[in-house]
């Protein structure tokens, strides 16, 4: 029985170590204002980046709760060691705002007229 317990609270002291801490870059950073547009191209292709692995993260951690949920089923223990954060969402709604800004910055400078872009803000 004491086993029994003792392995109930190691299971529920290790699920709270398996929440994913966000964290989304800065939307404005200091300098933006500053960027020459080859500059603003080489970020947006970094935040672009940022967005597929960001959504990459999403994919895998989707099937792994799967994977622990349906193993929980059949032995209680897998059900502590679901990651239910939002991080990956976050950290990529927060590179396509990034994204967007430098969009935004891209045409103010008048880089559109210069060099047209080929990225696009993924959905």
């Amino acid at each position: 029985m004491k086993r029994l317990v003792a392995l109930a609270v190691s299971c529920a002291l290790l699920s709270g170590c398996l929440h994913t801490t966000p964290m989304p870059v800065q939307i404005s950073q200091p300098g933006d204002e500053i960027m020459s547009c080859q500059s603003i191209i080489s970020e947006m292709g970094n935040m672009t980046n940022e967005v597929k692995e960001s959504d990459s993260d999403h994919t895998k951690q989707v099937a792994t709760n799967s994977i622990l949920g349906v193993t929980g089923v059949f032995l209680l223990i897998p059900l502590f060691f679901i990651d239910t954060s939002d991080a990956h969402s976050v950290e990529s709604n927060a590179a396509k705002t990034r994204l967007k800004k430098l969009n935004q910055i891209y045409s103010d400078k008048g880089c559109a007229k210069s060099q047209p872009l080929a990225l696009q803000v993924p959905r």
